[in-house]
């Protein structure tokens, strides 16, 4: 059964690299083939289902899509091309460093749901790509959600079975999040220099941008703005995010919140909207992948492969650090093409064993380098994290097609970089 549980998943992601199919009927199909053979029952299948990550994407999704038809985010277009005058590597920058910022403290994927068609409506306005800045968005979106105990899965996995509060994982994990963040803006700014390098010395790109800052201006000014339904939209989206914050006081799981705040918003605005076609504007494509993902992850983490990789790492070495960088590049490798939610879950038992055999050392090094692992490892494909899959989804919904190989061509030396730049910190962390 596991060779034939691996031959689904590894024949599906192929399918979904050269993308022969919409990947989420790949992504079902291969779930359905999990259950044919007999890998999961049934019952299982849906059990392997995260519906907690499904349903707060179902919740932001309807959020966004109703606050959309506000015209707030017009709004944010308008003010954010006046405030930087159309200039590129300054958008480039500021939306990166937004992104990061909301991931740590909201999560990842409500951070792209909420910036990537504010992007991509900006750029296109503007006449400008905005591949390289949806590029930027995902890596920083993870880069961001490493950083905090609420920014990553992850993260609340690893909080929820040692205790590690808020301020320890930004204490242990800021320098490496913060020199990965310096150093991938740098390679970004390189690699995509052409297409955001600023425009203050050429005449005519400074009369096209003119231009188009008028035009953005005056199709903005030609729209009626409810005041009544912007406040009520601002209001709700500052409730959810404060609800986000606070989750750990509330007791209530993120996707409550969300869907709270999305159905009191719909109530409060039923006059405006047609929540038909609010419903209508759903990325279902996008949450039905992620549940056919789950079910193929869920059936090659029956088979046990992921628990012998576990622990064939506790079995390599006592050395703290080269521990610490197994942990860290496997976590990483392993992230990218499966879901790290069970990897991590299966680590945590490795790593308590892990701590009885190295009594007197400083162990809580193997937990921030499975945090780190698992968190910038999704970096290196599009289904590497949930942030991707939304990014790309949301993307092609409008009209902007980013391909599975054209992203990895991007993603994945970033993340050997990013991992690499990681082991250096716990080289210099342990010695």
């Amino acid at each position: 059964m596991t060779t034939i549980a691996l031959g689904i998943f590894l024949f599906a992601f192929l399918l979904i690299v050269f993308e022969v199919f919409d990947k989420s009927l790949i992504a079902m199909f291969g779930a359905l083939m999990m259950v044919v053979v007999g890998i999961l029952h049934p019952e299982e299948a849906i059990e392997a289902i995260d519906f907690e990550t499904i349903l707060l994407l179902l919740a932001m999704m309807l959020l966004v899509g109703i606050a959309a038809k506000s015209g707030i985010f017009e709004w944010l277009n308008v003010k954010i091309a006046s405030f930087t005058k159309g200039n590129p590597l300054f958008l480039f920058v500021l939306f990166s460093l937004v992104t990061a910022v909301f991931s740590a403290f909201l999560d990842n994927v409500t951070t792209v749901i909420l910036i990537v068609p504010l992007t991509i409506e900006l750029m296109r306005g503007m006449g400008r790509d905005p591949k390289p800045y949806i590029f930027a968005e995902i890596i920083f979106s993870n880069i961001g959600g490493a950083l905090t105990l609420i920014g990553d899965p992850p993260n609340i996995i690893i909080a929820g079975a040692t205790g590690f509060n808020f301020l320890e994982f930004i204490l242990n994990l800021w320098i490496p999040i913060l020199l990965s963040s310096i150093l991938i803006m740098g390679i970004f700014v390189v690699l995509y220099w052409k297409k955001i390098k600023p425009i203050s010395k050429n005449l005519i790109d400074l009369c096209m941008a003119n231009v188009l800052l008028k035009k953005i201006k005056h199709t903005f000014l030609k729209k009626t703005l409810h005041k009544d339904f912007v406040a009520k939209v601002v209001l709700l989206l500052l409730l959810t995010i404060l609800g986000f914050l606070l989750q750990g006081f509330i007791g209530l799981p993120n996707y409550i919140i969300a869907f709270l705040a999305a159905i009191a918003l719909a109530i409060l605005t039923s006059k405006r909207i047609n929540i038909h076609e609010t419903f209508q504007s759903v990325e279902w494509t996008t949450l039905f992948f992620f549940a056919g993902l789950f079910i193929m992850v869920g059936g090659v983490e029956k088979t046990g492969i992921l628990e012998e990789l576990s622990l064939y790492v506790a079995g390599t070495t006592t050395n703290l650090f080269y521990l610490s960088l197994i942990v860290l590049w496997v976590s990483g490798l392993v992230s990218m093409v499966l879901d790290n939610i069970p990897f991590v879950t299966v680590m945590i038992p490795v790593i308590f064993g892990l701590e009885t055999q190295l009594i007197g050392s400083d162990t809580t090094i193997l937990w921030w380098a499975l945090s780190l692992g698992a968190c910038l490892g999704g970096n290196g494909t599009l289904v590497g994290a949930s942030a991707n899959v939304v990014s790309v989804g949301l993307a092609k919904k409008n009209g902007v097609r980013i391909s599975f190989l054209e992203y990895m061509r991007v993603g994945f030396p970033l993340t050997m970089i990013m991992l690499t730049l990681c082991s250096v910190y716990l080289f210099f962390r342990l010695h």
